[in-house]
């Protein structure tokens, strides 16, 4: 058996040593082996969100009975988290800088973060999602956004920015998960199929049914007959539809909490057990818009994914199931400047509280779309009453159409912004992100609790696992140069076909197609265990310790453990 060279950089081990050590990241006891791993992110939710769907319920939330402590969310280099750095937190156990996904931050910190070393600097990081596939369990996403979102890329991509979602989406297809369940259509296909983005001209939907020998399922129906195998689940061309407006607008979208039960239901046929991430994206989006009316219904969906993730876990035994946010948005609160009184804040009924977001029936999203191109004054002001229950001023319904064009892709946000001030109980503070700590519910063994922080997350899941985050990066990101040599290696990021590596040893060439695992090598084509990897930054090429060893005329290549 021929005995891998095991290389650990010593400056990366150093550095994330610092980074795990450095106060605000803490380090708590090690908690005991989970056989399967369910986190449940409830993008952009503060406890003031939870209070309000607890009111809309009329009882108790499933998540009341695990709730035990709370999480700091600040990032690398910003006190108010974006989403891609605050998922690449919880999947790595690394702080990283804002719009990153998977890799390390850049020379830029708060004061309480330190740096890395300027040669780890946007390096990639490995995810305990990589790490759980490695140990031989089953893996899956679900979630109500486009698949190659920021929270799943944080778990599965490895970019440097959050937006390049055709390369998100093919990592995401080359990391060979067992079941996926999302939406994205277009980032699977290429342009002039369908409503296709991509401009690779790979048709990765064709892959995964080929090459993957992926199940793809495209509607609620098809989802629920799967019994068993991969399964890859696509139900929209781009995101889901609000829960509040799928009955009408995406009749044939599975809710969260039927992608989230099948999913388990798929996964824990493996006998090595299962790491399993759901998200209720749209939370997220619902604050963006200062749209109650999609909070609580996407807000009330996740409770009962969690209700579903929970019953198994309770019947199992063996799991570890964490249900928390990756921050808040909106600063929503119960009371605005209309209650400011204390003759009414005082004095607040549940009905007063309740009664306007009942009337409610879409989201301003869909209301948005109802209106068409043509936005007169009196068709905003009629919609709004027949859809928001509102009666809306005509200063009111002038702001919304004076307010919408300034917000580019998200005109709707103006709905929620003008109307929800003056027709609801319900305060926002922004638009966007804030940056307070975020409940966290955990139930199982060795469940954390107390205030922690945001990497602790991605540390904790990781040890519940027996992984050693730092042994798993050395081995799945190697930087090639370092490797061989900087003549060796020749990167082609723009190539027409999809962009490629290629590394000369000793008179032989490998290729490397960047975004996936595969390396084409003395006529055949070798999928790897990790990706390849290229951050054009700094113009360096990272690819797993495998093709190292089958690049040096190492076949039968025997890696060292990467458990603890």
């Amino acid at each position: 058996m021929i005995r891998m060279r095991f290389r650990m950089p010593s400056s990366f081990g150093f550095a994330l040593l610092v980074l795990l050590a450095a106060p605000g990241f803490g380090a708590p006891p090690v908690p005991p082996r989970a056989r399967n791993i369910i986190v449940l992110i409830a993008d952009g939710c503060g406890s003031e969100q939870y209070t309000l769907a607890r009111w809309w319920q009329g009882q108790p939330l499933c998540l009341d009975g695990i709730l035990v402590g709370a999480v700091k969310t600040h990032i690398a280099d910003s006190v108010v988290a974006d989403s891609a750095p605050a998922a690449t937190a919880y999947a790595t156990g690394c702080r990283t800088g804002d719009k990153l996904i998977g890799i390390s931050p850049g020379g830029k910190t708060l004061a309480c973060v330190p740096a890395p070393a300027p040669e780890q600097t946007f390096a990639p990081l490995a995810t305990v999602m990589e790490g759980a596939r490695l140990l031989g369990k089953a893996t899956g996403i679900v979630v109500t956004c486009r698949i190659p979102h920021a929270t799943p890329a944080g778990y599965l991509a490895h970019v440097p920015h959050r937006d390049a979602y055709n390369d998100i989406m093919k990592q995401i297809v080359h990391q060979r998960l067992d079941v996926v369940f999302g939406g994205g259509k277009r980032y699977l296909l290429p342009k002039g199929i369908e409503d296709g983005e991509r401009t690779d001209g790979e048709n990765l939907l064709e892959f995964l049914r080929t090459t993957g020998g992926y199940q793809v399922v495209e509607t609620r129906e098809k989802l629920a007959e799967l019994q068993s195998g991969r399964a890859f689940g696509v139900f929209a061309s781009k995101d889901l539809e609000a829960e509040i407006d799928r009955a009408e607008f995406g009749p044939q979208q599975p809710s969260l909490a039927e992608m989230t039960g099948k999913a388990i239901e798929l996964l824990a046929q493996d006998p090595d057990g299962f790491f399993l991430l759901v998200e209720a994206s749209q939370v997220d989006w619902a604050g963006h818009a200062n749209d109650p009316a999609h909070l609580l219904g996407d807000l009330c969906m996740y409770d009962a994914s969690v209700r579903v993730a929970l019953e198994f876990a309770q019947r199992n035994g063996e799991t570890l199931l964490l249900a928390l946010s990756d921050h808040n948005t909106g600063g929503m609160s119960i009371g605005n400047y209309a209650t400011s009184d204390d003759s009414r804040y005082a004095q607040m009924s549940a009905a007063e509280l309740l009664d306007p977001l009942r009337r409610m029936s879409c989201s301003a999203v869909a209301l948005w779309r109802l209106l068409g191109e043509e936005r007169t004054p009196d068709k905003v002001k009629d919609l709004v009453r027949s859809r928001w229950g509102m009666e809306a001023s005509a200063a009111a319904v002038a702001r919304i159409l004076q307010l919408a064009p300034t917000l580019k892709s998200h005109p709707e946000y103006a709905i929620g912004q003008v109307l929800s001030p003056e027709h609801t109980c319900i305060g926002w503070t922004t638009r966007g992100h804030v940056g307070g700590d975020v409940p966290l519910f955990a139930f199982g063994p060795g469940r954390p609790s107390g205030l922690i922080d945001a990497p602790a997350v991605g540390v904790h899941c990781a040890q519940a696992m027996g992984l050693d985050l730092a042994r798993l990066t050395a081995r799945l990101f190697v930087d090639a140069e370092a490797a061989f040599g900087a003549g060796a290696v020749t990167v082609e990021p723009e190539a027409a076909s999809g962009p490629v590596a290629r590394i000369a040893v000793g008179g032989r060439v490998g290729e490397l197609l960047l975004h996936t695992n595969l390396l084409k090598l003395d006529g055949a084509t070798i999928p790897l265990e990790g990706l390849s990897v290229y951050i054009p930054s700094r113009r360096r090429l990272y690819v797993p310790q495998q093709a190292v060893e089958l690049l040096q005329r190492n076949p039968g290549v025997a890696l060292p453990s990467f458990r603890e």
